[in-house]
């Protein structure tokens, strides 16, 4: 296939809404499963130490962890799908290369500080302190 055939295939594909949609989850997807971590994490708290079970505190870091994993994959995905093109290249392409870029980096970002605020669970169960 040569170079043009496969550039026009690649802005067709990725012309889709459905692309387009993917490329926004795989960039934003990480990062809001880290604030949504935070946000129903904390208060799980108080009701994992009333139930006097770190279950529902376990739940919760896996399904946001999950969620961040398939954001960084769907940017991996899609990274690989671009293909290499050059840098300094402008248009839909090279967009999209940059946001599955950001996209990667933001996911791992947000893995590690998911799994950070995990690690604590385990040391200390959901009670410790109160």
């Amino acid at each position: 296939m040569t170079a043009s055939a496969r550039s026009e295939r690649s802005i067709r594909e990725f012309s889709r809404t459905r692309t387009a949609i993917a490329l926004w989850f795989g960039m934003l997807g990480g990062p809001a499963a880290g604030f949504f971590n935070v946000l129903f994490g904390y208060p799980a708290v108080d009701r994992a130490c009333v139930m006097n079970s770190s279950a529902v505190i376990h739940v919760l870091t896996l399904v946001f962890l999950a969620l961040a994993l398939v954001a960084g994959l769907t940017s991996w995905r899609l990274r690989n799908q671009i293909g290499r093109w050059p840098d300094d290249a402008g248009g839909m392409l090279a967009r999209s290369r940059f946001m599955t870029t950001v996209g990667l980096l933001t996911s791992a970002v947000a893995i590690i500080g998911i799994v950070m605020q995990w690690i604590p669970v385990f040391f200390l169960g959901a009670c410790q302190g109160t």
